[in-house]
C-alpha cells in the first residue's frame, strides 16, 4: 500500500497542533494493486499498464475487520470483498450460487468468524462461515429491507428501514424472529429511514436515524436512553449520518455522507472531536458510508504509524467514490508531554459547507443516499 504521509515526511494528525493529536491516517487503498503490491515494470513493458486486470472496490459500503482481513460490502459489483493485508491478497465472495449477493449494505463478524451481511433486495441476512464459505439466509419478514445488522449474545438485531422502519431481533442460529420495535416517527425510538446499529460493550443499542439527523441510545428492548444530533453542520450536527459502530473505550464513531467526515462522541453523546473532511487527497472522505474498528490488525499497518505514536486501535472508513475508497486510521496518543511540531503535520484543505437549508432539502426530497437510508 501506498505511504502517502510518510513520502513527504510529514504525518496527517486529527487534532493538528497545538491541540493533542488523537487520530493518525495511515494510508488507503482502492482494490487488489494496494493490497497484492505494484506489477514489476517488466511485467509491464511485456503485458501491458494492466495484465492482470486486477479488481478494483466499485461502491463499497459496510466494512468489518479481522486480523488484517477487510472485508467490504461493494454495493455495485455486488459482492463481499475480501482484502487480505496479512497474505497480501484480495477476492470476492457471494458472488454465484445460493450465497449470491443482489446488494450487500452492512455486515459484522462474529466472535467463531462468521460473517452475517444483511442483503437490502435479497430481503436476508446471509451467513457465511469461518472460512467464507456460504452457509444459509435467513429471511426478515415483510415488508422489509435489511440495511444492518448487530449481534448481542444468541441474538441478531437487524435494522429494517422500509416504510415501517424497526429493528427485528432473530436468533442467529435459527432466524426465528423473537420480537421487534422502532416504527416510523420523530419521537424517541422511532425511526425515519435509518441506517445503522450497532451494540457497545454494556449491551446498549445504538441506531443512526438518517433523516431524523440524529444518532439514537436505546436498550436492547428498545427504551430510548437519549438522542443527540439536529439537521446542519456543526459538530454535534448531521447532514446525513450513516454508518456508526462503537470502539472498545465507548467513544462512539458516525460517519456523516454530507459532511464527509466522521464524528466522535462519548457514551453520553458529548461532542468529542472530528476527523476526515471533504477532497480527494489522502485522508479526505468522498461520500462515506460507515467506519470499522479493529484492534487484531495493528501489526499489519504498524509500518504506516509515527514511530512514537501509541496505537490503541484502527479506524477503516469506506468513501463510494474517489481514489481512497477505503481509508485507514489510527486512534491513539503520544506520551504525555510529546508534541510533533507544526512543519511534521500535513493539514488537509479547508472545506466550505455547503448551504443548509438547500441540502437538507435536497437530502429529504430524492437524493438516493438520503431516500433509502443513505445506501449507494
Amino acid at each position: 500500500m501506498r505511504r502517502p504521509a510518510r513520502a513527504t515526511g510529514r504525518w496527517f494528525f486529527f487534532h493538528p497542533p497545538p491541540a493533542e493529536p488523537r487520530i493518525q491516517f495511515l494510508t488507503s487503498a482502492g482494490g487488489a494493486e494496494q493490497v497484492e503490491g505494484a506489477v514489476s515494470g517488466v511485467v509491464k513493458l511485456a503485458l501491458g499498464d494492466d495484465p492482470l486486470n486486477r479488481p478494483t472496490l466499485n461502491k463499497p459500503y459496510g466494512l468489518a475487520v479481522r486480523d488484517g482481513v477487510v472485508y467490504v460490502c461493494d454495493t455495485q459489483m455486488p459482492a463481499l470483498c475480501r482484502m487480505d493485508f496479512k497474505n497480501r491478497t484480495f477476492d470476492a465472495l457471494g458472488v454465484e450460487g445460493p450465497g449470491r449477493l443482489r446488494k450487500p449494505i452492512h455486515l459484522i463478524i462474529d466472535p467463531a468468524g462468521y460473517k452475517f451481511v444483511a442483503d437490502a433486495v435479497r430481503k436476508q441476512i446471509v451467513v457465511f462461515d469461518p472460512e467464507d464459505t456460504y452457509v444459509t439466509a435467513f429471511d426478515v419478514p415483510d415488508p422489509c429491507r435489511p440495511v444492518d445488522v448487530a449481534l448481542w449474545g444468541d441474538d441478531l438485531y437487524v435494522l429494517d428501514n422500509d416504510d415501517s422502519p424497526q429493528v427485528v431481533v432473530m436468533d442467529r442460529k435459527t432466524g426465528v424472529v423473537h420480537r421487534t420495535f422502532g416504527g416510523q416517527g420523530q419521537a424517541p425510538g422511532k425511526f425515519r429511514i435509518p441506517n445503522s446499529l450497532c451494540f457497545d460493550g454494556e449491551g446498549n443499542l445504538y441506531v443512526s436515524d438518517t433523516l431524523n439527523w440524529r444518532v439514537q441510545k436505546l436498550t436492547r428492548e428498545g427504551t430510548p436512553l437519549w438522542t443527540r444530533g439536529q439537521a446542519g453542520y456543526l459538530l454535534g450536527q448531521f447532514g446525513r449520518p450513516r454508518g456508526l459502530r462503537v470502539a472498545p473505550d465507548g467513544i462512539v464513531y458516525v460517519a456523516d455522507a454530507a459532511t464527509e467526515i466522521v464524528q466522535l462522541f462519548d457514551s453520553e453523546g458529548r461532542t468529542l472531536m472530528h476527523f476526515g473532511g471533504a477532497g480527494e487527497t489522502a485522508g479526505a472522505l468522498v461520500l462515506p458510508a460507515t467506519v470499522a474498528i479493529d484492534t487484531t490488525s495493528i501489526p499489519y499497518f504498524r509500518d504506516y504509524v509515527h514511530e512514537d505514536f501509541d496505537v490503541e486501535y484502527l479506524l477503516f472508513v469506506s468513501s463510494q467514490y474517489g481514489r481512497h475508497k477505503l481509508s485507514v486510521f489510527a486512534f491513539g496518543s503520544f506520551p504525555d508531554g510529546y508534541r510533533p511540531t507544526q512543519a511534521q503535520i500535513a493539514s488537509l484543505p479547508p472545506v466550505v459547507a455547503p448551504d443548509v437549508e438547500e441540502s437538507l432539502k435536497a437530502s429529504a426530497g430524492g437524493d438516493d443516499g438520503a431516500t433509502r437510508s443513505g445506501e449507494p
